[in-house]
């Protein structure tokens, strides 16, 4: 697979064309604070997305809400725990805060 990230200007843009604030950019691309987006916003750091948190923005802002349902069934049917609303900072699995 070839991949070249986004730069962050255009990741920027994105961001203002959805119209999104950082927060919003956190929840879809599946990142685990916001700390995570403003280190990829950040133009000294040029650290770029990762193709799977891109491609999951992507789905999140351009597939209709049954078929993001669809995925996220299959994903629950292979074990994994997921739950687009919660705030990752904020998250307890199994009990214990995660870092």
């Amino acid at each position: 697979m070839l991949f070249r990230s986004p730069s962050v200007a255009q990741m920027k843009q994105w961001k203002e064309k959805l119209g999104y604030y950082g927060t919003q950019m956190v929840q879809i691309l599946g990142l685990k604070s916001a700390r995570r987006w403003r280190d990829y916003a950040d133009e000294n750091k040029l650290q770029g997305i990762p193709p799977a948190n891109l491609f999951m923005a992507s789905a999140v802002v351009t597939l209709p809400q049954e078929r993001i349902d669809s995925v996220l069934e299959t994903m629950r049917e292979i074990g994994a725990l997921i739950d687009l609303d919660t705030d990752p900072e904020k998250q307890e699995l199994h009990g214990e805060q995660q870092p």
